[in-house]
């Protein structure tokens, strides 16, 4: 009798380990790259909101007659300004505001700027 061949087709085992492997691989690769894209949204949002607080500070200190130096702290940031004489209508300001990272590092950020005043 004379054996037929047959036409078998499909995967063996050794291709399906190898995509699964494969496919694996890619899929930590894309966890990974998730977690560093969460850590830098973290960071934008943080400086962001960062940015605000020294904003509003700035427009604060803007509207009063005589501004002076202080600190305060709003929400997680704490926010330091120094006020300086310029000239008799120009005041320096810089404002720095901190806040503590995920990994207990302290950032921070610092703005300065002149503003005009009324005050002699």
């Amino acid at each position: 009798m004379k054996r037929r061949k047959t036409n078998e087709e499909g995967f063996t085992l050794l291709e399906v380990m190898t995509s699964m492997l494969i496919m694996s691989f890619s899929l930590l690769m894309l966890l990974n790259m998730a977690m560093i894209a969460l850590d830098g949204n973290r960071w934008s949002s943080r400086t962001t909101s960062c940015a605000q607080i020294m904003q509003q500070k700035l427009e604060d200190l803007r509207n009063v007659v005589d501004p002076t130096s202080g600190e305060d702290t709003v929400g997680e940031f704490s926010r330091s300004w120094t006020v300086s004489t310029v000239s008799t209508h120009l005041r320096q300001v810089e404002i720095t505001a901190m806040w503590m990272s995920p990994d207990s590092l302290v950032q921070s950020n610092r703005i300065t700027t002149l503003i005009k005043t009324s005050a002699m």
